[in-house]
């Protein structure tokens, strides 16, 4: 059975897998770990889901449609808008947990996959030190799709960084780490 840091573990190791090879990654890693772990899908699907909740602008994300084509690009559908490696992956667990849905019976489908949706895929009923861990690789994809799409922060969005504030055993307990503050600034 894995623990939760093995989930951690692997989704580390998903982001470094280059994107070519994520078909090679599910045979020889995913598919075996599914096999040992009854409930393996259904929780990588929730993490990886709760990594990407709200990451993507709206419209991002959807089929590139160019002179009423669709695009193709290395062989499958484009999508607008920047891709990791963990939104191709979670496509291929939204198509396991349809497929495992609707072995049973499919006309409840719909019915199951709301029901998985509301009671376990947006409960985010995490432990607070694995939320935390799930929310720093959350930031460093905001960076990396920042990054990745040559998108700048404006000066508020630097003014307001938590990074800038620290504790200090002052009266208030809040101090401002100007360095940090000074930092974002020079970056422009």
């Amino acid at each position: 059975m894995l623990k939760r840091k093995d989930y951690l573990e692997l989704i580390e190791e998903i982001r470094n897998t280059e994107k070519k090879s994520i078909d090679e990654y599910i045979e020889s890693v995913l598919e075996p770990l599914r096999n040992e772990n009854p409930n393996f899908i259904e929780t990588l699907y929730k993490d990886i889901h709760y990594l990407l909740k709200d990451i993507d602008k709206e419209g991002e994300n959807d089929l590139e449609i160019q002179n009423g084509d669709f695009v193709i690009e290395d062989s499958d559908l484009k999508l607008t808008g920047y891709q990791s490696r963990l939104h191709n992956l979670l496509i291929w667990l939204h198509m396991e947990m349809i497929k495992k849905l609707t072995e049973s019976n499919p006309l409840e489908f719909v019915g199951k996959m709301e029901n998985f949706e509301k009671k376990f895929l947006n409960k985010p009923n995490y432990t607070p030190e694995y939320k935390a861990a799930l929310d720093k690789i959350r930031k460093s994809l905001k960076k990396e799709r920042k990054l990745n799409l040559g998108e700048k922060e404006n000066l508020w969005e630097k003014v307001w960084d938590l990074d800038n504030f620290e504790l200090k055993p002052n009266i208030g307990g809040i101090g401002i780490n100007l360095n940090n503050f000074l930092d974002k600034l020079r970056k422009k």
